[in-house]
C-alpha cells in the first residue's frame, strides 16, 4: 500500500508524535508488576526447618493479617534466636508472604536459617483503586513489629535482635517503617505504646522516590500524545497511582506529588537512620538502580552505616539470577546480619 504524501509539517507532526509516543512508552511500560515472570534458571529449594504458618497479628476492616515463622533447625525452646522480619513486593497491589519461598529469596530464607538466624515473613493490606491506599500498607508492617515485639519470646525469637528485609514495593516498605518515626501512621491502637527495636535494613531494589517511579510530572503534552499513542500502558500507570494514593492523577495531580513525596522513603533519612544494605540490579527497568544510589548519597551524608551492592546485568526482581548469584545475594545478606547479630557460622 502506498502512503499519502505529506508536507514537511505533516512529517514533523507525525515523526514528533510516534517520538513522544516512544519516550513514554519507555517511560512507564515498567509500571507492570515484576511477579508476571520469574526466574526459570533457579531450581526450587526443598525446605527442612520448623515453621509457624498463618499466625494472625492484625485484625482490620475485616481483614486478618497472617505471617509466617520460620525457625533453625538448632533452635530450641530454651534460646531465642535473631529474627529477620521480610516484606514483599508485588507493586503493592499483588503476591503475599510466601513469596520468600521463591526464586532467589528461598536462597537467602535458607542461608539463614542455616546459620541460626529466624525468619518473619508477613501480609498487609494490598493496595487497591477503592479501598486500601498509603499509609494502611506501612501500619500493617509497623504493626507487624510491635506485635513480634509483644509475643515474639513466645516462638524463641529475641526481640531485641531484630532486622527488617523488603523486596521492591516491599524494600519500599521496609523503608518506611524503619526510617520514619514510631508514631506516624498508626494503627493497632493496642499496639501504640510499643517500640520496636530494629538494629538494620535491608532493601533490594525497592523505590526512594514514588514521584520519580511513577513519572508523576510528565509533559502534559507528551502525555495528550501518549494517551493517544500507549494508552493501555497510561491507562496502567493511572491505575496503580490511584491504588497506591487513592487520587486520580489526571485531575489530582498535585495532591498526587504530594503524597507521593510524603511516601517516598529517601525523604526520611535521618543521622538516627538504622545500618541499611542495598542491593540493586544494573538492568533494572522497572526501579531504575539510579534510585537506590541517590539513596546510598542521602544515608552516606547523614553518616549512616550503609552499603550499595550492584548486580551488573540483572533485572527487576533478580529474575534472570543464575544458581550462583542466587546464593551470592543469600551470602550478601548473611554476612551484613553477621555485622548486626552474633549468630553461629554454618
Amino acid at each position: 500500500m502506498q502512503l499519502p504524501h505529506l508536507s514537511s509539517r505533516q512529517k514533523w507532526l507525525l515523526a514528533t508524535s510516534v517520538g513522544a509516543a516512544l519516550i513514554i512508552y519507555k517511560s512507564v511500560s515498567s509500571m507492570k508488576s515484576p511477579y508476571a515472570s520469574t526466574s526459570s534458571a533457579l531450581p526450587k529449594l526443598k525446605p527442612n526447618f520448623p515453621t509457624f504458618r498463618n499466625i494472625p497479628f492484625k485484625e482490620v476492616n475485616g481483614t486478618t493479617l497472617r505471617l509466617d515463622i520460620y525457625k533453625p533447625l538448632s533452635s530450641n525452646s530454651r534460646r531465642v534466636v535473631p529474627t529477620l522480619v521480610f516484606i514483599h513486593g508485588g507493586s503493592w497491589v499483588t503476591a503475599s508472604k510466601n513469596n520468600i519461598r521463591k526464586t532467589f529469596r528461598q536462597y537467602a530464607l535458607q542461608k539463614l536459617i542455616n546459620n541460626g538466624c529466624a525468619v518473619v515473613s508477613i501480609d498487609y493490606r494490598l493496595a487497591d483503586p477503592t479501598r486500601f491506599h498509603m499509609p494502611d500498607q506501612i501500619s500493617d508492617c509497623k504493626d507487624a513489629l510491635k506485635w513480634l515485639t509483644v509475643h515474639g519470646e513466645e516462638y524463641g525469637l529475641d526481640t531485641s535482635n531484630i532486622g527488617v528485609w523488603g523486596s521492591s514495593a516491599g524494600g519500599h516498605l521496609a523503608m518506611m517503617t524503619v526510617y520514619t518515626d514510631n508514631d506516624m501512621y498508626p494503627g493497632d491502637s493496642s499496639l501504640a505504646h510499643i517500640v520496636p527495636k530494629v538494629n538494620y535494613l535491608i532493601d533490594t531494589f525497592g523505590p526512594t522516590d514514588l514521584n520519580t517511579l511513577f513519572r508523576t510530572n510528565i509533559n502534559p503534552v507528551l502525555l495528550a500524545i501518549g494517551k493517544i499513542w500507549v494508552h493501555k500502558v497510561i491507562a496502567k500507570r493511572n491505575g496503580q497511582i490511584k491504588s497506591v494514593t487513592g487520587f486520580d492523577i489526571d485531575r489530582q495531580k498535585d495532591r498526587v506529588r504530594a503524597l507521593c513525596r510524603e511516601y517516598s522513603p529517601i525523604n526520611y533519612v535521618t543521622e538516627d537512620s538504622c545500618p541499611t544494605l542495598i542491593m540493586h540490579g544494573t538492568a533494572d527497568k522497572t526501579v531504575k538502580f539510579q534510585q537506590s544510589v541517590n539513596l546510598l548519597r542521602r544515608l552516606r551524608r547523614c553518616k549512616v552505616d550503609s552499603k550499595l551492592i550492584k548486580f551488573n546485568g540483572l533485572r527487576h526482581s533478580f529474575s534472570n539470577a543464575t544458581p550462583k548469584e542466587a546464593k551470592d545475594v543469600a551470602q550478601h545478606i548473611l554476612a551484613f546480619v553477621r555485622l548486626n547479630y552474633q549468630i553461629s557460622k554454618e
